[in-house]
């Protein structure tokens, strides 16, 4: 083997590996975002114990939670809270001015 195959040979190695690597981290990547999702799912239907005192302190509604929930296994739901809750907070401070 001579010197110009050697570094072909080796780049085309390096190249695999490379590639090896990144499908295996993007696999990873998403199983944690999936495992997260799982899990803040969890939680998240543990509102569902809530008053509907306790979920206005949150700045979340009933509605607001069978609406995240009824969102596929696969979709964050806290990711919904949030965005509701701030979109409910300004609703109200606008109707108290």
């Amino acid at each position: 083997m001579n010197a110009r195959s050697f570094v072909a040979a080796r780049t085309s190695a390096l190249s695999s590996a490379s590639a090896l690597f990144t499908v295996l981290y993007t696999a990873t990547a998403k199983a944690r975002t999936l495992v997260r999702t799982l899990r803040n799912r969890v939680v998240a239907h543990k509102l569902e114990e809530f008053s509907d005192h306790q979920l206005n302190d949150i700045g979340l509604t009933r509605e607001d939670l069978g609406f995240a929930l009824s969102k596929p296994l696969t979709v964050d739901p806290t990711i919904e809270f949030a965005r509701r809750a701030r979109n409910n907070i300004r609703r109200q401070a606008d109707h108290s001015q």
